[in-house]
């Protein structure tokens, strides 16, 4: 049995914030600016063939200059065509690569779809399909009243992410989502993380990475 993989490039807005001087920003451990990733509308995860099963990765390589804070990641999952209900079965998660001397450490985190609404049967088994398929349903303008599953981070790292080495290596993050049911059809992706974006000097200041953070 073959998987169809496929990967998702997003888009990016950086927006640099302004304020204080440059003495009163490092002592209040402020950021710099924000970067948000975000696929457009018409970013898409193929269907996969008969019999085979699929993945979607969403990738971001983080500027290796600077240290970042993930502060939200979600994703939606839309049918192209109307109902209620939407046939998905996927799993997901968030891993982190961060670049050390000979090699990488990961981090990984959960991103979580929790139940919105039952369907109109009302079953509640526990394990029974009817109750935990984590549909919902609500209408907008590119499509008819489309089903959709959505997905948001759970347990983040709270701490900055950067290269841990001096090379050129980046922070690369990635966001699957794999699904074991095979035949699936198309289905629109929509994407979003945003990262608060710092200078790698103040990774090392204990004023910004105490317990006792105010951000």
């Amino acid at each position: 049995m073959t998987t169809i993989h496929t990967v998702l490039n997003p888009g990016a807005r950086h927006v640099p914030f302004t304020g204080g001087t440059d003495e009163q920003r490092l002592i209040q451990g402020a950021a710099r600016g924000e970067t948000r990733y975000f696929t457009s509308t018409a970013s898409n995860w193929p269907a996969s063939g008969s019999g085979e099963r699929r993945s979607l990765a969403i990738s971001i390589s983080l500027d290796r200059d600077f240290a970042w804070v993930l502060t939200d990641i979600s994703a939606v999952f839309l049918k192209l065509d109307a109902g209620d209900t939407i046939k998905m079965d996927a799993v997901a998660m968030l891993e982190i690569e961060l670049p050390v001397p000979g090699g990488s450490e990961y981090v990984y985190s959960s991103l979580v779809s929790a139940p919105s609404r039952q369907i109109t049967a009302g079953t509640t088994a526990i394990g029974d399909i009817a109750a935990d398929a984590y549909n919902t349903q609500w209408p907008i303008l590119d499509t008819s009243s489309p089903a959709a599953m959505t997905f948001v981070g759970n347990d983040l790292p709270t701490y900055m992410l950067y290269p841990f080495d001096n090379t050129n290596n980046t922070v690369d993050i990635s966001a699957v989502f794999s699904e074991a049911p095979t035949s699936q059809a198309v289905m629109t992706c929509r994407f979003a993380a945003r990262f608060l974006q710092y200078d790698i000097s103040q990774a090392y200041d204990w004023r910004v990475q105490s317990p006792a953070l105010t951000r």
